[in-house]
């Protein structure tokens, strides 16, 4: 029998202690001694079969073997230099190989069937030196493994036909990894601890229960707990751990010893030289602050220059270009536990912003770089938007191929004007041309789902606002958290690489929730919803909504792409029954309704333009009209046949949570008439939106952003239809209208209008994001609006009459996730009628608009 194998050993170098560690000097681990050889021994602990080779590689010069091409210092292999230079030899299983049976020896916590999946070796398959190459590698970076070797062993079994031509022996082979797994941590301990929780310290580490220990994890997790420590001002603070191994269970346990020390805190920090500003407003920019209500006032020494950065650029971002701030003096109490700060700095003068010219440049005129500026003539110097306004320029010649474009200003004090004048000296280089387009980072979505967001092709020039525009449209998926661009430059000086490296979110979700509607009352919500079906980008969702007046099913599926081409395709089932309000009744009646919907949305120019086109098929009820509404309502059942189509342009950065864009649409439906069904009318709309980035908050440059909508529309029947049906008609108020009133006909006309304009103002701001994503944010909203029986009766005036256009303000909370979008808000209404509530609560689901 005749077998391979292949190792890869690690382990401490001399002199490393693995089992301790103190704050003292830890020695870093060395590269792993490892040699390279041939013998016939076994490595320790397993025993030589007979007739066997035993490999181990060398990161030194590779060994050229029998049979086996060289091993690269990185794990890969390049061939031999002749096939005479590598004869096969005796006893020699000769590649590639076709895999018989894979087996796990040495395991005892991991389980065989997790080794399996990791590799790339399946039964059946042709497999090769390089294969294994990497499975072992892949084993290897689990993070369970001390040592990884395979063997490879005929088995008694002929090759499959269709292999025997390409497979390098006429029979299988048993592929058996063999491993030495490291100790799972059983437990982990915190001693000595009193100042800081052990969640806090269980929060700094990375090495957990149940992991594979890890000593270059433990070290790591040494100076995160020294650095927890010191931000909240124990200096002298000290950590160490020691490890307990048991090698029969193949467990350990980590002990970690604390030693506080005393807590040090700022007592004072001084600035001398201040002229422009009140030392307070200076003082407030610095991490580095004495205690106060919500500070702990510790000492943060990489926090230092950073603090003196945000002095200097406050200063030259008015005007005060030549400020100089001392090195800045630290002093500590002989018990270490109190600290003064000092330093000195000179201002200078303030200057103003003069003339700015452009030399060099070809493809702009000056004038179209002059309205790049983010700053004008006159005004108070600011570094920032000086800077900003040359990245703007380098931007603009980006988007035209020109990405090494060089900007060199030069600023000058007039002394006519005593302004300062700025010559900023343009080299506007070659065009650059794309190479290559990657996708890396993708796990579970196919990669060619996210390559057909990618709007730049190899080949073509580059071009700035396209590359961000396609990562716009990967971000739009909904289920990618975050999108690197990296930009690498090739063998050829006018060409370059583009990846785009995406982090993959949690495309899947299941949630149930409650909320509170001033009309539905409680409500319960269970979802269960995909954004990545199959790794194609397709969504699906159950839902269901249930309450004392609510039972709602519904069920979708969607796909983006049909057929490689940008067109949508999705379908609806719904069920649904509410116990609905008219008039000043809020149980006026019982709508039930159940049916279905085919969507189809081509798309335009990189998804600019949009074509939404839906059928709806749908059986409607009305029951249990109450008495006084039997002569305008009345109950029964309807078929309603409904055809719907939207053209939209859409220019949002991110559709489900936008910072700047716009989205007009006109749209209309008809229902009845050609397309059968029992009711017939015909319903057309126009909506607009906008939104604009008001600021930036704190050092995450968290949006505020302002968002404006305007919704109107128009329904009126036709043929044998003589009334357009209540539930078709507008009822405005609640969640998605006028948020301070309800839909009882304390806005707009009673019975339901034909007629509606609405008009919603909201600013938001975040109180969470993660990863560049908002997840919680605080909006304050605005609206205004009516609905009418007829157009004419539109009054123009704001009142609490029926014909006025009523207005109401609030605040409320939004939960931005793409699956499952929640909106709570509370709304104050001022044109409410005597009697009527003058606030409402409401809950909904999706953007507003």
């Amino acid at each position: 029998m005749a077998m391979l194998l292949f190792g890869v050993f690690a382990s401490p170098a001399a002199g490393q202690e693995a089992s301790s560690s103190t704050t003292t000097a830890p020695v870093p681990l060395s590269s792993a001694a490892v040699q390279a050889s041939v013998s016939t021994a076994a490595p320790a602990g397993m025993e030589a079969p007979v007739s066997s080779t035993t490999v181990s590689v060398a990161t030194a010069a590779p060994v050229l073997l029998p049979g086996i091409p060289p091993l690269t210092p990185f794990g890969g292999s390049v061939q031999a230099p002749s096939p005479a230079a590598a004869a096969p030899a005796a006893g020699v299983v000769l590649r590639p190989w076709v895999i018989g049976e894979i087996a796990v020896e040495g395991n005892k916590n991991v389980k065989p069937g997790t080794v399996r999946s990791q590799v790339k070796a399946r039964k059946g398959s042709l497999y090769d030196r390089p294969d294994l190459d990497r499975d072992v590698q892949t084993l290897l970076g689990m993070g369970n493994f001390e040592r990884v070797a395979a063997d490879v062993a005929l088995m008694d079994k002929p090759v499959p036909a269709h292999f025997a031509k390409v497979s390098g022996s006429d029979r299988q082979v048993r592929l058996t990894f063999l491993v030495k797994e490291k100790p799972l941590v059983k437990k982990l301990r915190f001693n000595g601890n009193k100042k800081l929780s052990r969640s806090a310290l269980d929060d700094a580490t990375t090495l957990k229960a149940k992991d594979p220990l890890d000593d270059s994890k433990l070290r790591e997790d040494q100076r995160k707990i020294l650095a927890k420590y010191r931000e909240k001002g124990f200096l002298d603070a000290q950590a160490r751990y020691e490890v307990r191994r048991d090698t029969g269970t193949l467990q350990a346990e980590v002990d970690w010893f604390v030693v506080e020390g005393p807590k040090s805190h700022i007592t004072a920090v001084t600035i001398t030289g201040i002229k422009a500003f009140k030392p307070k407003k200076l003082l407030k920019l610095m991490k580095n602050r004495t205690k106060g209500w919500f500070r702990a006032g510790a000492y943060s020494e990489k926090d230092l220059p950073e603090d003196i950065k945000k002095i200097s650029d406050h200063y030259k971002n008015h005007g005060y270009l030549d400020i100089f701030i001392s090195s800045p003096t630290v002093k500590f109490s002989p018990d270490k536990t109190r600290i003064t700060i000092a330093m000195d700095l000179l201002e200078g003068r303030a200057y103003k912003f003069g003339d700015t010219t452009f030399s060099g440049n070809i493809i702009f005129t000056s004038t179209e770089l002059v309205k790049a500026l983010e700053y004008r003539r006159g005004r108070v110097f600011n570094q920032e938007k000086f800077d900003m306004s040359l990245r703007s320029i380098q931007e603009l010649y980006a988007d035209k191929g020109r990405l090494r474009a060089r900007l060199t200003p030069v600023k000058t004090l007039n002394a006519k004007t005593d302004l300062m004048d700025a010559a900023v000296s343009i080299v506007e280089g070659d065009i650059v041309y794309i190479e290559h387009v990657d996708v890396e980072g993708n796990k579970a979505t196919k990669t060619y789902v996210l390559k057909r967001e990618v709007t730049v092709k190899p080949g073509q020039a580059f071009s700035l606002s396209r590359i961000k525009k396609s990562r716009e449209r990967i971000m739009n998926l909904g289920f990618i958290d975050d999108v690197d661009i990296d930009i690498q430059p090739t063998p050829e000086p006018d060409k370059v690489d583009l990846t785009f490296d995406v982090a993959e979110g949690k495309p899947g979700m299941l949630t149930a929730g409650a909320a509170y509607s001033s009309i539905d009352g409680l409500i319960g919500t269970l979802s269960l919803q995909h954004m990545n079906l199959f790794g194609r980008a397709q969504r699906a969702s159950l839902q269901w909504s249930f309450g004392r007046r609510v039972q709602d099913y519904s069920a979708s599926w969607m796909t983006p792409w049909v057929y490689d081409k940008p067109v949508s395709f999705g379908l609806d089932a719904f069920n649904t029954r509410r116990i609905s309000p008219y008039s000043t009744s809020l149980s006026a009646y019982v709508q039930k309704r159940t049916g279905g919907t085919v969507r189809v949305g081509p798309r335009f120019q990189e998804d600019v333009y949009h074509l939404n086109l839906s059928y709806t098929f749908s059986k409607v009820s009305i029951e249990n009209v109450e008495q006084d509404f039997l002569g305008t309502l009345s109950p029964g059942t309807s078929i309603y046949s409904s055809l719907s189509a939207e053209f939209a342009r859409d220019t949002r950065d991110n559709i489900w949570d936008p910072s700047h864009g716009t989205r007009h649409s006109v749209g209309a439906a008809l229902t009845g008439g050609p397309l059968l069904g029992d009711v017939h009318f015909i319903k057309p709309w126009v909506s607009n939106a906008g939104y604009w980035t008001l600021c930036t908050l704190g050092d995450e440059s968290w949006p505020v952003v302002l968002g404006a909508s305007n919704r109107a529309s128009y329904v009126t029947q036709f043929g044998e239809t003589k009334e357009v049906p209540v539930f078709e008609r507008f009822f405005i108020g609640g969640q998605d209208t006028l948020r301070g009133y309800n839909a009882t006909g304390e806005a707009g006309f009673p019975t339901g209008g034909k007629v509606y304009n609405i008009f919603n103002i909201e600013i938001g701001a975040p109180l969470a994001r993660e990863r560049k994503k908002t997840i919680v944010k605080l909006v304050g909203f605005f609206d205004l609006g009516g609905a009418w029986d007829r157009a004419k009766d539109i009054s123009g005036r704001i009142g609490s009459g029926t014909r006025d256009i009523k207005t109401d303000a609030g605040v409320g909370i939004r939960f931005v996730t793409p699956a499952f979008p929640i909106r709570l808000d509370w709304g104050y209404g001022f044109n409410h009628r005597p009697g009527e509530r003058l606030y409402q609560i409401n809950f909904g689901m999706g953007n507003l608009f």
